[in-house]
């Protein structure tokens, strides 16, 4: 291929590849569309489908000190946390998206129930384990939510950090449910 010709092709085939329905979207907040150049030709990255905000790319760290994992770990996850009674998978979407479908083994807590505002936090941190301030007996958490243009699990792990949860004791499932669905693994009807 000639020098130069790559990004050409390159931009031919994206301009194919969007759907006629898709419309353009921010890539963050603050990111409208990503441009440097390669080989000096100009490179373009713009986003199209969701309006961001609320769906934004999300950063693949939720938090300092959290880990991210990939799907593989959340079935690690699911035989020896979950099915052992130490730890539970989190989807922190409402309980609407909940209800469409989930992955299997998931409880549902809504990032917006961990919220400081929330009156019953302290009740909800008490059903995962914590007594009187005190994370020792916490659960180990996976949280994810719709996908990485979702931001509802991170929300979720800041406002469990805020609160106190030992951040050891948390996990981000970055993908969430688009790219479990994506890779065609079982979905569970959320109830």
């Amino acid at each position: 291929m000639a020098k130069g010709l790559y990004p050409t092709l390159c931009f031919a085939l994206m301009g194919a590849a969007v759907p006629a329905f898709a419309q353009s979207s921010r890539i963050t907040e603050n990111l409208t569309a990503f441009q440097t150049t390669l080989n000096g030709q100009p490179l373009r990255i713009a986003r199209s489908g969701p309006v961001c905000p609320p769906s934004c790319v999300t950063p693949m760290q939720a938090a300092s000190g959290v880990a991210t994992v990939g799907e593989l770990e959340v079935l690690d996850f699911l035989e020896l946390f979950v099915s052992e009674g130490r730890g539970l998978l989190v989807d922190a979407r409402l309980p609407e998206a909940f209800s469409t479908g989930t992955v299997p083994g998931a409880v549902n807590v809504p990032a917006s129930t961990l919220a400081p505002e929330n009156p019953y936090r302290d009740d909800l941190l008490e059903a995962l384990g914590v007594r009187s301030g005190d994370f020792s007996g916490a659960f180990d958490l996976v949280l994810f939510a719709g996908g990485a243009d979702d931001g509802l699990a991170a929300a979720a792990v800041r406002n469990l950090l805020d609160a106190g949860y030992p951040p050891t004791k948390l996990k981000f499932y970055r993908g969430g449910l688009k790219a479990w669905d994506g890779l065609g693994l079982s979905l569970a009807a959320g109830q």
